[in-house]
């Protein structure tokens, strides 16, 4: 367990360091819906958060749906 935690620190701090070297702004467009001007690093932070979130309903959804059904004892 102490590995898997240790792995997601290195993956949160490459994520960071990745965002804040690449803080300049960028235009958004998503079908008809524009942003013009928006740090990158926002977008960056944004989309792993989104991302994370939708993991864990997913991960929470799943584990529901593989166990066993409870048997009386």
């Amino acid at each position: 367990m102490p590995g898997f935690f240790l792995g997601i620190f290195a993956f949160a701090i490459l994520i960071a360091v990745f965002a804040v070297q690449n803080a300049g702004p960028v235009a958004i467009r998503f079908f008809f819906w524009t942003i013009p001007e928006m740090p990158l690093v926002l977008v960056i932070f944004g989309t792993v958060l989104i991302g994370l979130v939708m993991g864990i309903f997913i991960g929470c959804y799943g584990n529901k749906k593989s166990r066993p059904p409870l048997r009386p004892k």
